[in-house]
């Protein structure tokens, strides 16, 4: 891109709502926000560097001016000259911001980063100016006038929307998950730490061990609210009592069970109608049997219909399944963070995904070759639980209706 009309043009319009097209691979949008706001810094410290005095004449300060632009575009630019000093990073704070924003639809946190990527093209077109002034007064304005665009850019980590710029965005919605970390719903605690408490794509909480919470906090975390909880501390983040609204709203849930309900019409109707999914090995289902017989059986029977605690499955705990809309995900969340009771979290990943398959397993679902997983799957929250007809050559036991697992 040329920097000029990269810059000036692009500027004008910056406000306006882009077209974006869908991405070709996954994209790392947190690492994208670190790496922005780190270029950002960096263009800072060059401004604020040469407005300390540490460098002395007109072309001194222009080095700086190109420097300072240099970290906001990048190495790709074509204006970029190397001898004004290498930014370190190929494509820039802009480079990173766009990449973010290249994405079909929009997330909770695009509004924060559409603001950020207006002030950026601001400030960068200041130092574009400022590369061609010959008087020190025009020059050193146009660098004050990048430093609140700048400003602008990073934000604050207290305020979400438009206004809390990159900072705002990691500290109080979804952006601020790394990639691969354990993410899950805000409306509960999790069973195990670390883990990030999400609602609607707010961050509601961040929780961590407590042996590690003095080292481990996550970059640029606003932090409303402390609670230690055992051995563990959770991290309110500033949108925490809007996730905590949310959670309540009636609205908040009849819509996640239209879309559930949406979801699974589509699945079944290209399933036939009738076919349900398998989801777990029979192999696996047999070795469930043991951990259940080893960790559930004092609370829920041998038989399943429920002694200390509820019945998991045939008649009755299909039926009640299917009136409070349950899904293979409630049943995962259920027994993944808050089983056995006396002693959450305690079972190993291998064994709550075994136990999950001997559950399906009495429930009549359809063994197959895959293993049920020991992460979760967005599609288990669009597979309903509910009385079905059984698999082929499978006899469902006359008095509770559960299936045998062999």
């Amino acid at each position: 891109m040329r920097r000029l009309s990269h810059v000036s043009i692009v500027a004008l319009a910056a406000f306006a709502v882009a077209v974006r097209a869908p991405a070709a691979a996954a994209v790392d949008d947190h690492a994208h926000a670190i790496a922005a706001l780190a270029d950002v810094r960096a263009t800072i410290g060059e401004i604020v560097h040469i407005e300390d005095g540490n460098a002395v004449g007109h072309g001194a300060y222009l080095r700086a001016a190109h420097r300072a632009l240099n970290a906001l575009v990048g190495r790709r630019d074509d204006g970029y000259v190397p001898s004004f000093g290498d930014p370190g990073d190929r494509i820039g704070a802009l480079g990173h911001i766009d990449i973010m924003l290249d994405v079909e639809g929009t997330s909770r946190w695009t509004p924060a980063l559409e603001g950020a990527k207006a002030n950026a093209l601001a400030a960068a077109e200041n130092l574009q100016t400022a590369t061609g002034e010959r008087e020190m007064e025009d020059y050193q304005a146009d660098l004050t006038h990048a430093l609140a665009n700048l400003a602008l850019v990073i934000g604050r980590a207290s305020q979400d929307g438009v206004f809390g710029g990159i900072s705002g965005a990691l500290a109080n919605t979804e952006l601020g998950v790394p990639l691969g970390a354990t993410s899950v719903s805000g409306c509960g605690l999790p069973a195990r730490t670390p883990a990030y408490g999400v609602v609607s794509g707010m961050l509601a909480y961040v929780a961590l061990p407590r042996a590690s919470a003095s080292s481990g906090l996550p970059q640029d975390l606003s932090i409303a609210r402390v609670v230690v909880r055992g051995n563990d501390v959770v991290l309110y983040t500033s949108a925490a009592a809007d996730a905590a609204s949310a959670c309540r709203a009636p609205h908040h849930r009849r819509e996640a069970m239209r879309r559930r309900r949406e979801h699974t019409a589509r699945i079944l109707a290209v399933a036939g109608g009738t076919t349900l999914p398998p989801l777990f090995t029979a192999k696996q289902a047999h070795a469930g049997a043991a951990v259940y017989a080893a960790a559930c059986i004092q609370c829920h029977g041998a038989d399943l219909q429920g002694s200390a605690g509820p019945s998991v499955a045939g008649n009755d705990f299909l039926t009640t399944a299917k009136t409070n809309h349950w899904h293979v995900s409630d049943l995962r969340t259920t027994v993944v963070e808050n089983m056995p009771f006396s002693d959450p979290g305690s079972l190993t990943p291998t064994q709550y995904a075994n136990v999950l398959a001997f559950l399906l397993a009495s429930n009549c679902y359809p063994s197959g070759t895959t293993p049920f997983p020991t992460t979760d799957r967005p599609t288990y929250a669009s597979l309903p639980l509910g009385p079905h007809a059984a698999p082929s050559g499978v006899a469902p036991r006359a008095k509770t209706g559960t299936c045998p697992v062999k």
